[in-house]
């Protein structure tokens, strides 16, 4: 893909006189020495960082690059974007938003959160075998149970199913990892079939149509799919009864993927063991909402993958994208609209 307007700005060359300035809007919270990084990058780029919402709007008017997280104005006040680098994996927020019908390339962040969510994934699996929840709370109310220690004895992760329900870059690393844990591990992917996939990495892959099976056979189940036509509402009764009584569902993917009613139910009636959840169908999640008080549930606020390193991340990511955008190569991450990732 050529950026519109990368012929003449090489015709003209970056310093001759008229030549017009590219302007790339930075609506992330980069810090001065990563704003420098970007600027460094060619004097014939204007490079603006703004994160108040009303001035962002104004500059993506005339802005051709924008980075972000979330768009800051509607996409027909952006008359001259021709590409967004997204510094999430997920980009269903700029499909809802319209960009579809539209020329603007997309280009997300996917791959730089595999270790983040893999090691997330690893602790709450552990706390979760391990009965951490019930520990922890019994720690803040100073007291041990007066019963025998076995109340507190856990499982352990070795030997056991972990069932990955989409082997994209975060799952095949959680796939790594868990192997390393001697877990079986079984996953779903939309085409099926191990191609492409390293050796050894998963087991078993199942399709689409898997899904029930490998609910049934795994111990531990993760969520780690994109949120599209196909995946709103994967996970439901019928998903959460097939799994088994001491299996746990935990889901780094999108909260609209899982039926939270069912999931409710599933918790207060016994239909699995417990879970963890980083992500909701609504954001923040409510004070009042009845997924606080599920029993048995890790409830994390959509962090799994927000480490310290995720910006330097993002930013070598948009680099390298932005490098081959001015040179006319094929970008990383290029968004399927039709697929949703």
């Amino acid at each position: 893909m050529c950026a519109p307007g990368w012929w003449e700005r090489m015709v003209e060359g970056p310093n001759d006189k008229g030549a017009e300035r590219m302007k790339i809007l930075v609506n992330v919270k980069l810090n001065d020495r990563q704003m420098e990084a970007l600027r460094a990058l060619g004097s014939d780029l204007e490079v603006v960082r703004d994160l108040d919402p009303e001035r962002a709007r104004h500059e993506m008017a005339d802005a051709e690059v924008l980075l972000c997280f979330q768009l800051p104005g509607p996409l027909s006040e952006a008359k001259r974007l021709r590409w967004i680098q997204l510094v999430s994996a997920g980009a269903e927020h700029v499909l809802e938003a319209g960009v579809e019908a539209t020329e603007i390339t997309v280009t997300t962040a996917s791959g730089i959160h595999g270790t983040a969510m893999a090691e997330y994934t690893l602790g709450v699996m552990v706390m979760l075998a391990r009965r951490m929840p019930l520990i922890l709370r019994e720690s803040e109310r100073h007291q041990w149970k007066p019963s025998p220690l076995r109340t507190y004895y856990g499982d352990e992760l070795w030997g056991k199913t972990l069932g990955i329900v989409g082997l994209g870059a975060i799952g095949r690393r959680v796939a790594t990892v868990a192997r390393c844990l001697g877990m079986r591990v079984v996953g779903l992917r939309r085409s099926g079939g191990a191609e492409g996939l390293e050796t050894g990495l998963v087991d078993r892959v199942f399709g689409p149509d898997g899904l029930l099976e490998l609910l049934a056979e795994s111990d531990f189940v993760l969520v780690a799919l994109p949120l599209t036509t196909e995946t709103r509402g994967l996970i439901g009764e019928r998903e959460l009864r097939a799994m088994k009584r001491g299996a746990y569902l935990i889901n780094v993917a999108r909260g609209r993927i899982v039926d939270e009613g069912a999931l409710a139910r599933a918790l207060r009636e016994g239909w699995i063991a417990g879970g963890a959840f980083d992500v909701f169908a609504e954001e923040p999640l409510p004070p009042d909402s009845e997924i606080w008080e599920l029993p048995n549930l890790i409830v994390t606020p959509h962090m799994a993958g927000g480490t310290m390193p995720y910006l330097d991340r993002a930013l070598e990511l948009f680099q390298e994208n932005l490098r081959r955008y001015l040179a006319g190569e094929p970008l990383m991450n290029v968004l399927d609209k039709e697929r949703g990732y």
